[in-house]
């Protein structure tokens, strides 16, 4: 990991906090309300080519978290929050309760990285809402932005 950002709703959060330090991912974070089903996910991984300015989107999926966490079907996603969950007090299932939750010094091994996904610059977004993407029903409760330099 290179570098990290976050936004989030106080309506949801008191506090969330990401940072990467020796290439580990540190999150550090204060629930304000149960996360229940419905709370949902967009995952953006982009690539920079080489000598290029943008980063392009390679991978886009919206998924239902509290679905895939608890659900018995293997996934990526499911892989990376089990890999997670050993360096963290995250819940696995839902409603996650109100509280402090943290997860310390993480490191995505190369086990945790899709075959498709070839050396270079990759940026991470990820989006967590209630409600239907881009409609009123809308409600964001975070926002992470994550690059990454990926090698063989």
């Amino acid at each position: 990991f290179l570098t990290g950002n976050c936004t989030f709703n106080p309506k949801y959060f008191k506090n969330f906090s990401l940072t990467i330090e020796e290439n580990m991912m540190n999150m550090d974070m204060v629930l304000n309300k149960p996360i229940h089903r419905g709370f949902k996910s967009e995952v953006d991984v982009q690539l920079r080519l080489a000598n290029a300015k943008n980063f392009q989107s390679v991978f886009n999926q919206k998924n239902d978290v509290c679905a895939i966490t608890s659900g018995m079907k293997n996934s990526l996603f499911k892989t990376w929050f089990k890999d997670m969950s050993k360096q963290s007090n995250f819940m696995y299932n839902c409603p996650v309760e109100v509280g402090h939750y943290y997860m310390r010094n993480w490191r995505m091994g190369s086990s945790m990285t899709h075959k498709f996904l070839i050396p270079g610059s990759y940026r991470g977004k990820v989006t967590f809402f209630y409600g239907k993407y881009n409609t009123k029903s809308y409600d964001e409760a975070l926002s992470l932005t994550i690059d990454t330099f990926l090698s063989n």
